[in-house]
């Protein structure tokens, strides 16, 4: 197995990472999960590509992109699929035409959605990252997605820094409890602030906190897992689905 790209440098993939194709076309767009079975000259085998989101469906040659996530980034390759003939659909080939690229893009659909939050400081972005004491501030959400949500923040709180978040009693989302999330952005809407902030998942948290950190933390910071984020991909395509039935959207 040669496991380098078109340029000859290392690929960052190895067998059985999970990996995301894209098809979009004419304005619309479909979303569909995968793992890598084997890994070729410019070329990717994987394993039945399982629906997600969107409205688009993949066919034969249709140009793609493979996405997959990094701690620091979304990566993409473009891509043509091809079926591969004998194999009773059980897997796809993905033919590499370019190199990778960081996608900045956001790598969810978000829904306008208000809910009950409140909110604690957990570790700042420009001091020592020791775990501060809990705090609470209420808070609500402007809009959520699968990967995280636009919250309304006070002034202390500054790109880079760390939050737990507590989800309020009429949460039909899906989303534990308590989250730990990073604030990726700050944006003002007239006289309120609100911060962007990314749901961190129980396979990272190791990357924002120690072990002895995480052990201090509630146990339901751990329940984020790629199960939960899977169920809110689903519930926010059911949910736009509900208000086109509407004429909301």
């Amino acid at each position: 197995m040669v496991n380098t790209t078109i340029s000859g440098k290392k690929r960052p993939l190895d067998l059985w990472d999970k990996i995301e194709i894209v098809i979009e076309r004419d304005g619309q767009r479909g979303l569909y999960m995968t793992r890598v079975e084997d890994i070729g000259p410019n070329k990717i085998i994987a394993s039945k590509p399982e629906f997600v989101d969107g409205n688009r469906l993949l066919v034969e040659n249709a140009a793609v992109y493979v996405q997959f996530r990094k701690p620091d980034a979304m990566y993409r390759y473009a891509a043509r699929i091809k079926s591969r003939p004998g194999k009773d659909d059980t897997s796809v080939e993905l033919h590499l035409i370019g190199k990778m690229e960081r996608v900045q893009r956001r790598n969810f659909v978000r829904i306008d959605m208000k809910i009950g939050l409140k909110f604690s400081l957990l570790k700042k972005s420009d001091i020592s990252n020791a775990l501060q004491d809990p705090c609470w501030h209420d808070s609500f959400s402007k809009n959520v997605s699968a990967g995280g949500m636009l919250m309304n923040v006070g002034e202390d709180v500054e790109k880079g820094d760390i939050l737990m978040v507590r989800i309020g009693d009429n949460n039909i989302t899906g989303l534990p409890r308590l989250l730990t999330v990073l604030c990726c952005r700050i944006v003002s809407f007239r006289e309120d602030r609100f911060a962007g902030v990314e749901f961190i998942k129980n396979e990272n948290l190791h990357l924002y906190f120690t072990r002895n950190e995480i052990s201090s933390l509630p146990s339901q910071i751990q329940q984020f897992d790629n199960n939960v984020q899977n169920k809110m991909v689903r519930f926010v395509f059911e949910r736009q689905v509900k208000e086109r039935q509407k004429g909301l959207i």
